[in-house]
């Protein structure tokens, strides 16, 4: 009788059926958010606008609030909807609408990046165009939490949660980038991250809604209802193989590199001689290439290094190894290790060596400080971007800061005084836009 009872309890905590809508008032919200003109129309427009400046300029925030107001949600969960109840003409609706917005977001998208003067692919772009089984996941799970939302009496925070995770707009404004600078590799992989999105929160709905027993609306015969089965089929597995194709070539990427470095750490500390200059992992081409300093390797040696490679797991793995005198042979063509039995040109190498270290450091340093220019006048279009009345914007390390404090100050050039609640602004996106770095605004003919 307990145990009885314990059921029946566990079933009513596990219930969707206490706090759910009638059938007709969750009918009613889908369909609404599938129809394609009014205030669909033109929220997905600035939509479409905000997503694209966010991506641009590279500001989480904005690409959040662009999720937020997006409408693509409805029509995709109007598809899964419809082919839960049978209903095939909400499911043609859904889709030719779906197709429209999405036209709509590549059009308005390409045109946006086609005329803007910021073309650097910034990190949230990036992210965006290497989709893997986890953002199926997350769209089969994140529509299933949006159709449990959508079927409430009382509107909860799920949808705009949802809207968040599954991330519906933003791929789309990103495969309008590739589409904007001819990079394929940007298009192709953005909008299979849409499609993986679209495909499995529809198919999330549809799994939903046959849980909860929502009503049948239409009725088509087993002829009709055995070819929506292989079409759901065939879409659902279309979609998922290739991600789970990434997802393992991934998998397989980080575990070479991370027994790579694994490896690379250990040489380190057995080779007391020698100096590693230079190192290059390669996961699709299962290759490890290494520049050293030092006395040159004997073959011995040579060898010794490749047999560790099998003790951490890299067995497969190409070992190439390039050495300073590597490089240095005389018109002949008779290696220069034949005359190191000579003291005086031993020393001459050495040397050598030693100088080409100390280029290297130099290199490196040049390279930063490149780096570190480049990052700062990326960041000086962003903030021009956003402030279009400011004649200039100069970023710049203090002269006083050694290279690893993290301050940076940002002088603003305006004809006129700039708003406080411009500048109070402008400070909350370098916070959210730099997190680690203290940044001081200096606005010459602003007022604070």
């Amino acid at each position: 009788m307990n145990e009885q009872s314990s059921a029946i309890s566990l079933r009513r905590l596990l219930s969707l059926r206490r706090d759910q809508a009638s059938p007709d008032v969750i009918d009613a919200a889908i369909r609404d958010g599938v129809k394609l003109g009014g205030t669909n129309l033109w929220v997905l427009m600035f939509a479409i606008l905000i997503a694209s400046v966010g991506l641009n300029v590279n500001s989480t925030a904005v690409i959040i609030g662009a999720m937020l107001i997006s409408p693509l949600m409805g029509p995709i969960i109007g598809a899964g909807y419809g082919a839960a109840i049978q209903d095939s003409r909400l499911i043609r609706q859904s889709l030719r609408n779906l197709g429209v917005f999405a036209g709509i977001s590549l059009v308005a998208s390409t045109l946006y990046f086609v005329v803007s003067p910021l073309s650097h692919a910034q990190s949230e772009l990036l992210a965006r165009t290497s989709p893997t089984i986890w953002d199926v996941l997350i769209a089969f799970f994140g529509g299933a939490a949006g159709m449990i939302g959508l079927t409430r009496k009382e509107k909860t925070t799920l949808i705009p949660g949802v809207a968040i995770a599954t991330a519906l707009m933003p791929p789309l404004c990103t495969a309008g980038y590739g589409l904007a600078t001819g990079d394929a590799r940007f298009f192709f992989g953005a909008f299979y991250l849409f499609t993986i999105n679209g495909v499995f929160i529809a198919f999330a709905t549809l799994v939903i809604a046959r849980v909860l027993r929502l009503p049948v609306r239409a009725y088509a015969d087993e002829a009709a209802r055995r070819r929506g089965r292989l079409l759901i089929g065939l879409a659902v597995t279309a979609t998922l193989v290739p991600s789970v194709v990434l997802a393992t070539q991934l998998v397989r990427d980080e575990w070479f590199s991370t027994r790579a470095n694994r490896y690379l750490a250990a040489l380190e500390a057995s080779q007391k001689d020698t100096l590693i200059l230079a190192r290059e992992v390669d996961p699709r081409a299962r290759r490890i290439r290494l520049a050293l300093l030092g006395a040159d390797l004997t073959p011995e040696q040579k060898r010794d290094m490749e047999a560790k490679l099998a003790e951490f797991g890299l067995a497969d793995a190409a070992l190439e190894i390039r050495q300073p005198t590597e490089a240095r042979r005389d018109a002949g063509g008779v290696n220069l290790a034949r005359a190191q039995a000579q003291e005086a040109q031993r020393k001459t190498l050495l040397q050598l060596d030693e100088k080409t270290a100390r280029v290297a450091a130099l290199e490196q340093q040049i390279n930063r400080a490149s780096a570190e220019g480049a990052d700062h006048a990326r960041l000086a279009d962003e903030i021009h971007a956003q402030l279009p009345a400011v004649r200039s914007v100069t970023v710049a390390r203090p002269a006083s800061i050694t290279p690893e404090a993290r301050r940076l100050m940002v002088a603003l050039d305006a004809p006129r005084p700039l708003p406080a609640s411009e500048l109070a602004r402008l400070k909350r996106w370098l916070g959210v836009r730099l997190p680690d770095t203290a940044v001081e605004v200096i606005a010459g003919k602003a007022v604070e």
